[in-house]
């Protein structure tokens, strides 16, 4: 593992290990990554093998359990995924896109340290002993279906992947699972996702929650399988069906375990669920329980807001076309009680992926500059904090300090903290 970084003053300083110095080995084994690091570096007597300049360098640190060495590596590569899922979202991106908007990652690391989803359909038998031995839990796992022939046809998979055989393993062994459901009506609703969750419910505990969430299509979608949107009356349809699964679970288990993306509930126009139903929120990053956290989190933020502002003050709030009515009808209107402060709120339409993709995450810089060119946007212009990533891109490359020079106004970032307005006006 390349060497990046050295804290000043850390135990690795001390030892004189550099940036640029290869880690190898710590107490005869092998440094693969970031995982085997902090696994390895949890004893409190390590011998360490580091390259430096083309020498081999022995030390020994001694150090207490939850004591630092202070290192930083280079980021893992992901392994990338061999499936053809007929419902892929990367297959349905456009070209000219940043490369790593097109890498299809199915690693299990990946799934442990940032709780992105696997299928497990290529990991080993070594990849699943080193998940056992390392503790690798929880992991994020992406079934679909558990009928071998409707999962072989969704993973574009010639054989059966012993899907089951790795279940087995996975929980025999202490792993927690938290699962998703990608549904595509047609192939794996109805009695196919009944059987589904029969089958999955065997395993609990250790599959800790099971996520149903719609499946997303763009108009890029040539030379695809046909698929479908879900629509209002399906969605309408799973919310009573789900309802009544997780009802019997939770009078079963204490815990509701089953659970329906935000999306349905606003694609049926049917109220969100109070917190209770999403018990520790643990699918809220796969878009489960998000809008009802954001709802209870603006309740109590707004016992803060003032009754009026010293001047007239006026904003603009940017969301979703999917998001949209929430948004206007619960915190724009708030927000619009506060004397001198008036709140616009703009739905943009999603011109660069079109198709059925409403969701705020979605957004590109051009299609928010596209809706919002030539409109009254006031003093700042707000933006939901999940549309760029950590570097601060749209994905379409563009960047909130070009959206703001293209519209001339000040462009903010605005996640859960609705206060931020008034400390910022």
């Amino acid at each position: 593992m390349k060497i990046t970084d050295v804290q000043p003053d850390s135990l690795a300083a001390n030892y004189g290990i550099q940036i640029g110095d290869d880690l190898l080995k710590i107490n005869d084994h092998s440094v693969r990554d970031i995982i085997d690091y902090q696994f390895l570096t949890s004893d409190e007597i390590l011998n360490v093998e580091v390259s430096q300049n083309g020498s081999l360098n022995r030390l020994t640190i001694e150090k207490e359990p939850d004591i630092s060495l202070g290192l930083s590596f280079e980021e893992i590569k992901p392994r990338c995924c061999g499936n053809n899922c007929i419902f892929c979202f990367v297959d349905q991106n456009p070209p000219g896109l940043r490369k790593s908007l097109y890498i299809k990652d199915e690693d299990f690391r990946f799934s442990f340290l940032y709780g992105n989803y696997v299928t497990l359909t290529h990991i080993t038998r070594r990849d699943l002993q080193r998940i056992a031995k390392q503790r690798l839990s929880p992991l994020y796992v992406s079934i679909h279906a558990t009928d071998t022939e409707v999962r072989k046809r969704l993973l574009g998979l010639r054989k059966d992947d012993r899907l089951f055989e790795k279940l087995d393993f996975l929980t025999r062994h202490g792993i927690q699972l938290h699962v998703q459901i990608v549904l595509c009506p047609g192939y794996n609703d109805g009695s196919v996702l009944e059987h589904t969750i029969d089958t999955l419910e065997t395993y609990f505990p250790q599959v800790a929650s099971v996520a149903i969430v719609p499946v997303g299509l763009t108009k890029y979608r040539t030379n695809l399988p046909e698929l479908h949107p879900v629509s209002e009356s399906q969605a309408v349809e799973l919310i009573r069906w789900g309802h009544e699964r997780a009802s019997d679970y939770f009078k079963k288990w204490n815990q509701h375990w089953l659970f329906l993306a935000d999306e349905f509930y606003l694609i049926s126009k049917k109220s969100i669920p109070a917190a209770e139903f999403y018990d520790d929120f643990s699918q809220i990053e796969n878009g489960v329980g998000m809008t009802r956290m954001l709802l209870d989190n603006f309740e109590i933020q707004q016992i803060t807001f003032p009754e009026r502002l010293p001047a007239a003050r006026n904003i603009t709030l940017v969301t979703g076309v999917c998001a949209y009515p929430f948004m206007k009808n619960v915190i724009t209107a708030r927000l619009n009680n506060v004397l001198n402060l008036n709140v616009n709120l703009f739905p943009v339409i999603n011109r660069f992926y079109e198709g059925q993709v409403t969701v705020t995450g979605l957004l590109t810089g051009q299609d928010i500059f596209h809706t919002l060119q030539n409109q009254e946007l006031g003093d700042v212009v707000y933006l939901p904090g999940n549309c760029v990533n950590f570097d601060g891109l749209f994905l379409d490359d563009w960047t909130i300090d070009k959206l703001s020079k293209m519209l001339n106004t000040p462009v903010q970032l605005l996640s859960d903290n609705f206060s931020y307005i008034f400390e910022n006006l």
